[in-house]
């Protein structure tokens, strides 16, 4: 990847945000004691900002997980440390499923502003939840409805929410489940008609903060439930198709190399990774994976 972000040219006039990031560089990064009217830019000061940024920036782009933060919208709400603790666990378990799928080839299309979060998680139409207690309990949570505080009044959310998830991917980097949301959706109304009748589910109150409503999956029970556990199984599993010939694997049927190829000359895959393991390599062209 080649990163050119933030890099000041010494020669040339420098800009109101130059000056900004040159200043505060200064002052935060190399601790100097100034004001801004003490403040004068050198070459070599540049030349170390610019260093600076490179690092910085190259490092985000091999360890975003670690690097990325989440942005809190809600700025009237208390945080508390059990909320800092789920953004941020969330919001890195986002970045982990953003990677796993780009390298299968699929584009996720992650909402990250206010407004797209209210329509799903994604363009793809993936819920992506972050199970803290999977691993130590062996269950999985299920909500369904929440409330900013224990004293509102309860809000449809998870399963509820009229999104355009399609489907679910819960847990974590080292163990999660893939549902097809409207499978959770009928095994909710399943609990709600013999909440004692269905195996390895109960529906259960959050104590702890009483902000959330819903019901606990044993281990068992989403193996057996889940739609695919395993991220390329998934894929598979909703026909998604890579198209190969010669010595590339393309994402797009459409591909300019392969458009007017007849579709007997095509080798079909329903992963990237099938494809490689065959001996292909992917397209040249980026939006040939842009789903």
């Amino acid at each position: 990847m080649v990163i050119n972000m933030g890099i000041i040219n010494p020669r040339e006039r420098l800009s109101a945000e130059d000056y900004l990031y040159l200043f505060w560089f200064e002052k935060i990064i190399r601790g100097a004691e100034i004001e801004y009217d003490e403040f004068q830019p050198t070459e070599s000061m540049i030349n170390h900002f610019n260093a600076y940024v490179k690092k910085w920036t190259e490092d985000f782009y091999h360890d975003p997980v670690h690097f990325e933060k989440p942005v809190d919208w809600d700025v009237e709400r208390k945080k508390t440390p059990y909320f800092k603790e789920k953004l941020k666990a969330g919001h890195e378990f986002e970045i982990w499923a953003e990677q796993e799928f780009k390298k299968q080839g699929v584009r996720l299309g992650n909402f990250y502003d206010k407004s797209g979060q209210y329509s799903g998680e994604n363009a793809f139409g993936l819920e992506i939840k972050h199970d803290m207690k999977l691993e130590e309990t062996g269950n999985i949570y299920i909500e369904y409805q929440e409330r900013l505080k224990n004293t509102l009044p309860w809000t449809n959310s998870g399963i509820l929410k009229e999104d355009n998830a399609k489907y679910w991917i819960i847990g974590s980097s080292c163990e999660y489940y893939i549902f097809l949301k409207s499978d959770l959706y009928e095994l909710y109304q399943s609990l709600r008609k013999s909440p004692l009748k269905i195996y390895g589910c109960h529906f259960v109150k959050e104590i702890a903060n009483g902000t959330s409503k819903g019901f606990l999956m044993s281990r068992a029970k989403a193996k057996e439930l889940c739609f695919a556990s395993t991220i390329s199984d998934f894929l598979s599993k909703i026909n998604t198709e890579y198209y190969a010939a010669g010595y590339y694997v393309h994402g797009r049927r459409d591909c300019k190399y392969i458009a007017n190829k007849p579709d007997a000359s095509l080798q079909i895959y329903h992963s990237v990774d099938d494809a490689v393991h065959a001996g292909y390599k992917k397209c040249t062209d980026p939006s040939c994976f842009h789903k």
